[in-house]
C-alpha cells in the first residue's frame, strides 16, 4: 500500500506554509476549530494547519537566513489582504515578510554579484525583484536602466550577475548550481528526512 504523505512535494508544503492567513488567529477560538480542513482531507485547517505552517516555517529557518529569504522571494504572496476600509485602500498591502527577504537578498548581492559595482540599494532591490518575478510581470532592463539614469548595458551586466548568483548556469558543460537551486534541495531533502513529503525514488 502506498503512504501517504501531507504534502506531494516541498514546493507544496512551502505554498501552504507561506500563505496560511495569520488572520486565523484573530478569529473566536470556536470558529477556528471548527474551520475546514485544507488540501484533501489532510487535516490543514483550523489550528492543525497552523501548527504545521508553524512546523514548516521552523524547518526552513534551520537552512539559514539567506535559504529562507531565497524561499519567501520565490513562493511568499507579494501583498496580504487589508481590511483598513479607507477610502484609499485597494483591499491588499505588501507582505513584510517578502518585502524583508528581498532586503535581505539585495544586501548579499552587495558584496557577491555585484561587489566592485556601483549600484544603490534601491537598484539592488530591483535586480533581486526581477529576478524573482514570472518572466511576463518582469520590469524590463530598458526601464530599469532609465529609472535609475543608468546605460542599458549597465543594467544588463548587473542583472546578468545577479541572475547568475541566484540562478546558477546551465549552458553546456558550463553548469553551476545558484543559490536557489542550493536553497529548494537543502528544504526538500530535509522535508524528505522528516517524512513530511514522500521520497521520489519510492516504489508505488
Amino acid at each position: 500500500m502506498k503512504e501517504e504523505f501531507l504534502f506531494n512535494s516541498a514546493h507544496a508544503a512551502l505554498v501552504f506554509a507561506f500563505n496560511f492567513s495569520a488572520q486565523q488567529y484573530d478569529r473566536p477560538l470556536m470558529n477556528r476549530l471548527a474551520a475546514p480542513a485544507v488540501g484533501s482531507g489532510k487535516g490543514l485547517g483550523g489550528l492543525d494547519g497552523a501548527a504545521q505552517a508553524g512546523f514548516i516555517r521552523a524547518e526552513v529557518r534551520t537552512l539559514g537566513k539567506l535559504a529562507e529569504a531565497i524561499l519567501i522571494a520565490r513562493i511568499a504572496p507579494r501583498y496580504e489582504s487589508c481590511e483598513c476600509r479607507s477610502a484609499c485602500c485597494s483591499g491588499k498591502k505588501p507582505n513584510k515578510e517578502w518585502t524583508n527577504a528581498v532586503g535581505v537578498l539585495a544586501d548579499h548581492v552587495r558584496n557577491t554579484a555585484l561587489a566592485g559595482c556601483t549600484a544603490h540599494g534601491l537598484l539592488r532591490r530591483e535586480y533581486v525583484v526581477r529576478y524573482f518575478s514570472p518572466k511576463d510581470q518582469r520590469v524590463s532592463l530598458e526601464a530599469l536602466a532609465e529609472r535609475h539614469d543608468i546605460h542599458r548595458d549597465t543594467a544588463s551586466a548587473h542583472y546578468g550577475r545577479v541572475a547568475l548568483l541566484f540562478g546558477g548556469s546551465r549552458k553546456g558543460r558550463d553548469t553551476s548550481l545558484g543559490l536557489e537551486d542550493a536553497a529548494r534541495n537543502a528544504i526538500d531533502d530535509r522535508f524528505r528526512e522528516i517524512g513530511l513529503i514522500g521520497d521520489e525514488n519510492q516504489s508505488s
